[in-house]
């Protein structure tokens, strides 16, 4: 019967479909359901027209239910095998490659692949390169592909990768090179494997290498620690690094003008961090652009970690416009001169670059450096915001010369950061450091350190009697031995002697005349008189030795206006001139020992300071004054003429800046009298 035909012409629908069973089985059903209930209504004649349209409503399906078919994945079972194939047909294609015979494959980048082969003709173990299958249809990769290979085969040098040949045949193509049984010198980084010697050794050959490329009018263009390999068991202690066991590999974008990625083996694709600044800009380029980013890599060597941190954006950003610390403020065993190697190599101008023959002799010196304090006439002392190193001795041009103090306890160890310094005749530091603890009645708050950090005396302790602090603020030291400790909180300036004995202490809450209101800072004359910065009262008060109030300075706002001007810093030299920082107008104002105002300095708000903090001041042996904000990292140099010579860059922010001018012969006075 006809209706036995429609239904079986809908199942064969359903089946082409290739719906689940369990909807093929519904469709069907409701299809049946309908003709029933048409038959038993209207008859066999009425149910022909529905059945028929159901029929052909099914049947409309199937073009795209074929078509699924088509594109629908496949199973587990099918793709291993399709991925067995591809591979097996890869294999194939590298056997297919005249006069050599694949042993394994070694690495694979974004563009190419790497297979150990070994060469029927010697039986020598090369390293084929092969582009991958999606880029051989690409002409203009392609060509780079080869100019790659013309620009390293022009390369002879026992550091850099060997090339022996490069050719296709057909649409395949390929490069064989020196295979390097090694590792790479970024998983040395990575794996922290590298000393200062090591370090060193291994860049006189990168170097020497560079030299060399340089030498043929070649620019790598990607120096980076990826594309340097060390071999296997070079390294071996106690002996010297053999000359061959380092090779520079990968010249994939070298040679050209203009910045171009072409082969990206064994590359972090995108990330710039050893990109020259003229590079990121996609400026034309020379040879000074492989300096700089082989300082970077040096910088990565010597401290553990990159020179530049963040995403693509940030660092392309801090390439072009920022300096990253020194290597030395990270790891201070690195020798001053290899750290200012390092910061020349790196340096924005190409023109400041020192020469790979210069970089060279400087690399040659080894390990030998000096870190005497007595090379130093004039010294840098800071106290900085850091959990290591907050004492900081930075030479005049703002160079790290040496650090000590760490938070934690035993030698050289701080229980709480220091919040001011002073320095003896003798080198000896001083440092307030403020803590209270309801258990720690045998705490100090005075630490006396020797030359080398390490603590030799501690004295004060928190309380309201003599000789204790409630907030130690300042100290300074006197030429006659004598320790001065301002404390914020009871306004009293005490004194002790070079052993830490409590003698007497003078100050007081007040409007002046000897009395404070919100006292910062002191300093010592080399007469021996006592200058108090009275924050509250806007004026530097002048004590003699005995803490007798003597005068004070203090600057009017103006003919037509009432009170005085607010002062945020002040130094005394060794001639008795006196220097004070005007915060309402930004000026340090020179005031000779005849209170005549000399000379004034400029001092222009810098980005990120905060204008309330206290401006430090002082002067070297040469007339340089320095000025450096609180809680800023920066420190101004200005010229005796009062000109802005430079700025120094602290890398922590400060906590307080002294200038110590060490003079050979200059002893602390054992004869001085104490004066009561």
């Amino acid at each position: 019967m006809w209706w036995a035909w429609l239904i079986l012409a809908v199942a064969l629908a359903l089946l082409l479909i290739r719906l689940p069973w369990w909807v093929s089985g519904l469709l069907l059903g409701l299809g049946l359901g309908l003709v029933a209930f048409v038959m038993s209504v209207g008859g066999m004649e009425r149910a022909i027209s529905p059945a028929l349209l159901y029929a052909l409503a099914l049947s409309l399906l199937v073009p795209m239910g074929l078509a699924h078919r088509r594109r629908v994945a496949p199973a587990k079972r099918q793709l291993a095998k399709a991925r067995t194939a591809a591979k097996h047909n890869t294999l194939l294609d590298v056997h297919e490659i005249p006069g050599y015979d694949l042993l394994e494959k070694v690495g694979s980048g974004g563009m190419a692949s790497v297979y150990k082969a070994r060469r029927r003709s010697d039986g020598q173990v090369v390293a084929l390169k092969i582009p991958m299958e999606q880029y051989v249809a690409d002409a203009k990769f392609i060509r780079r592909f080869h100019r790659e290979a013309e620009v390293a085969q022009r390369l002879d040098h026992v550091n850099i990768v060997h090339t022996y040949e490069h050719g296709s045949l057909g649409i395949k193509h390929y490069m064989v090179m020196e295979f390097v049984d090694g590792r790479s010198l970024e998983s040395f980084i990575e794996a922290n494997e590298l000393e200062l010697g090591l370090s060193i050794e291994i860049m006189k050959l990168v170097v020497g290498a560079l030299i060399h490329i340089h030498s043929v009018g070649i620019i790598h263009r990607d120096i980076k620690p990826a594309n340097i390999m060390i071999l296997r068991g070079a390294i071996k202690p106690g002996e010297p690094l053999p000359h061959d066991a380092v090779k520079l590999m990968d010249f994939g974008i070298a040679g050209g003008k203009v910045l171009t990625r072409l082969t990206m083996t064994g590359a972090r694709v995108g990330t710039p961090v050893y990109m020259s600044p003229e590079q990121a800009r996609g400026l034309k380029i020379d040879h000074r652009s492989d300096i700089y980013s082989l300082g970077l890599v040096f910088y990565e060597m010597l401290t553990g970690q990159t020179a530049f941190k963040g995403g693509y954006e940030a660092i392309v950003h801090q390439q072009i416009f920022q300096t990253p610390p020194p290597p030395r403020q990270l790891n201070l065993a690195i020798p001053k001169a290899i750290d200012e190697l390092v910061m020349r190599m790196i340096a924005k101008d190409p023109d400041e670059r020192p020469r790979l023959d210069q970089v060279l002799e400087v690399l040659s010196q080894g390990e030998a450096h000096d870190t005497g304090e007595s090379e130093l006439p004039s010294r840098i002392v800071l106290t900085v915001d850091s959990r290591q190193g907050m004492l900081r001795i930075l030479d005049v041009k703002g160079r790290l010369h040496s650090s000590l103090g760490d938070i934690g306890m035993g030698d050289g160890h701080f229980p709480a950061p220091p919040t001011s310094l002073a320095v003896d005749l003798s080198g000896n530091l001083y440092a307030t450091v403020f803590e209270y603890r309801a258990d720690a009645a045998d705490r100090h708050m005075i630490y006396k350190l020797d030359p080398q950090g390490k603590v030799c005396a501690a004295f004060g302790g928190y309380g309201v009697k003599p000789g204790e602090f409630l907030y130690p603020t300042s100290i300074a030291v006197g030429p006659d031995g004598r320790i001065f400790v301002l404390d914020a909180e009871s306004h009293l300036v005490q004194i002790f002697d070079a052993s830490g004995e409590y003698h007497a202490s003078f100050g007081g809450r007040g409007q002046g005349r000897g009395l404070f209101n919100d006292p910062r800072t002191l300093t010592i004359g080399q007469d021996g008189a006592i200058y108090v910065l009275d924050y509250g009262n806007r004026q530097v008060q002048r004590f003699d030795a005995q803490g007798r109030y003597q005068t004070r300075w203090a600057f009017k706002l103006g003919p037509d206006q009432e009170g005085v001007r607010l002062l945020d810093g002040f130094a005394v030299d060794d001639g008795g001139n006196l220097y004070i920082s005007d915060a309402t107008s930004g000026k340090i104002r020179k005031i000779t020992a005849k209170d005549k105002v000399s000379l004034s300095y400029t001092v222009e708000t810098l980005q990120g300071e905060n204008t309330e903090s206290l401006l430090d001041i002082g002067l070297d042996d040469q007339g340089m004054l320095y000025a450096a904000r609180r809680s800023g990292h920066l420190i101004r140099k200005y010229d005796p003429s009062g000109r802005l010579v430079a700025t120094l860059e602290t890398y922590a922010p400060v906590v307080q800046m002294l200038i110590d001018i060490r003079r050979p012969g200059r002893r602390q006075a054992e004869d001085s009298p104490w004066l009561d």
